[in-house]
């Protein structure tokens, strides 16, 4: 592992009886290993292959067994097949001793191991390690495979594998009731594969990426070129931007201590006589408005821009309802925020976590910012009365 410390950490994990070789290609490539031939992926995450113990069979591994052979002077580590459960364990504890010093972890599990990481993800504990900010699925029988019930007489993960299977059920359950909550997530399914179709592909029904492998080849990309390779990019890439923008959010008004006061949006609330707590929280929201425009690349402008038009037209139908029953400038500024704060989950809902009511109601006073009566807080204020407070 890197020892230069990057913000964010990828944790791969393969699936029933598989390991290292799971992610290798042809030619000896690991999945990480083209990953890291993105700039700006490497410069973000540390890319690591989390491995565990997992054979069709493990009598051979069994304490009895281990303890013939060392009749013969060899001291083999006793193996055998666990749970997924106490699997999801072993990631934890890897996790916790190997990327603590991590801002978020990403989790990229292919077929049993995509179970394991779902596993981890809803036991977690916030405070207990790093936030698991990723979740990518790839070929992950959410609701089992068929294929397992041979293998489930004498095999513990097939038994879990199996459809309709008590745990696995009760485990997609559980993601289902967290569907909400849970991190940034990709699913991926192979057009080919006989052993995950796309019915157990898919925990719920969302939005996901079909393409052209089997369950086999889907976690080994040959190229740049390859279409499971560049769904994990492209994924990878969001949540690198994503946790860009949060990391931008952390910077508070205080600690920047902007001067506002000559802005004309503040001009306008001061001829309002908008009360010194208003001016101060618009001020806040100002600022890290400008933070996140500032920041944002070509798709963020244009939600952006989309999410002002509708903040500009809940502030209309609100001014106008509310000066029409003779409120003050006051009230009206707080039916305003008001309006925007209950509408916030609801019409101002935008795809984006790191958007947040602050920006939201910094994007109304970046519009304020301007010499024009587009948002005021009052019928009488004019562009005279703002020009000469300019002067």
């Amino acid at each position: 592992m890197s020892t230069t410390k990057k913000p964010l950490a990828v944790v791969f994990v393969h699936g029933f009886t598989g390991g290292i070789s799971t992610w290798k290609n042809l030619s000896g490539e690991t999945f990480k290993d083209l990953l890291l031939k993105e700039a700006d992926l490497s410069e973000t995450f540390e890319m690591v292959e989390f491995e565990y113990f997992s054979k069709i069979t493990d009598i051979f591994h069994a304490d009895i067994i281990q303890k013939a052979i060392s009749l013969f002077g060899l001291r083999p580590k006793v193996r055998y097949n666990r749970p997924i459960k106490n699997l999801a364990d072993e990631l934890r504890s890897f996790i916790q001793l190997n990327l603590d010093e991590h801002d978020g972890i990403v989790l990229i599990g292919h077929s049993m191991g995509g179970l394991i990481c779902k596993e981890v993800i809803l036991s977690h504990v916030q405070g207990d390690g790093p936030e698991i900010i990723g979740y990518g699925s790839i070929a992950v029988p959410h609701k089992g495979s068929l294929d397992s019930i041979l293998l489930s007489l004498f095999n513990v993960n097939s038994k879990e594998l199996v459809p309709l299977n008590a745990y696995n059920s009760e485990l997609n359950n559980r993601w289902i009731d967290r569907k909400s909550k849970l991190p940034e997530s990709v699913y991926v399914i192979g057009q080919h594969d006989q052993y995950v179709p796309q019915s157990s592909g898919l925990p719920f029904t969302t939005k996901f990426l079909n393409i052209p492998h089997d369950h086999n080849t889907i976690c080994k990309p040959q190229s740049s070129k390859d279409s499971a390779y560049k769904a994990i990019q492209k994924f990878l890439r969001k949540i690198s931007k994503n946790n860009k923008m949060h990391s931008l959010s952390t910077l508070t008004y205080e600690e920047a201590s902007p001067d506002y006061d000559k802005e004309i949006f503040v001009i306008k609330m001061i001829l309002c006589d908008i009360g010194e707590k208003g001016i101060e929280d618009a001020k806040e929201s100002f600022f890290n408005a400008e933070i996140i425009t500032k920041a944002a690349d070509e798709e963020d402008k244009n939600l952006l821009r989309e999410l002002r038009v509708k903040v500009i037209s809940l502030y209309r139908q609100t001014f106008n309802y509310h000066a029409n029953t003779g409120s003050t400038p006051n009230m009206i500024f707080g039916e305003v925020h008001q309006k925007l704060l209950s509408e916030d989950k609801h019409a101002l809902e935008v795809g984006a976590s790191y958007i947040n009511f602050l920006h939201k109601k910094g994007l109304l006073h970046q519009e304020a910012n301007k010499e024009c009566t587009t948002v005021t807080w009052s019928n009488s204020t004019s562009i005279e009365e703002i020009k000469s407070m300019l002067a």
